[in-house]
């Protein structure tokens, strides 16, 4: 059960990084486009992802995560200090994508905000993957 457990969350992750990257990214690229109708098509493709991908994939992430830290007793042994700072990023990853939801919305977005949520998403799940592989604290 360990195993399946544990590529299911490492699959499930993968699936929420990437759907957010490239929400953001389609985001930014929404900017460059002139036509009402184009722009009106592209957001309905990104809203019904957000929706139908996204949210469901982050429910599985999580849960799959909060089982296997339990069932290792992760939460309670000394020497994981990695994953509590994971956590935290991980808030931070879901303020990000709820940023990302009301940017696939706002017809007045600036490219600068635009950017910076998607650099955020990139920098915060980058700092994720790297506490779970090297586990410093």
């Amino acid at each position: 059960m360990y195993i399946f457990s544990l590529t299911l969350h490492v699959v499930a992750v993968m699936l929420v990084i990437g759907t957010l990257f490239v929400q953001s990214l389609t985001v930014v690229f929404r900017l460059r486009l002139s036509d009402q109708s184009q722009i009106e098509g592209v957001q309905w493709v990104q809203r019904r992802v957000h929706q139908l991908i996204y949210h469901p994939i982050l429910v599985i992430a999580i849960s799959s995560g909060v089982y296997l830290a339990m069932i290792q007793e992760r939460f309670t042994t000394p020497g994981n200090g990695w994953l509590h700072a994971k956590v935290t990023l991980l808030l931070i990853l879901i303020l990000f994508g709820f940023l990302n939801g009301r940017q696939i919305s706002n017809e007045n977005l600036r490219k600068p905000q635009a950017l910076l949520v998607h650099i955020g998403i990139f920098l915060v799940s980058a700092v994720m993957i790297i506490l779970a592989q090297v586990k410093p604290f």
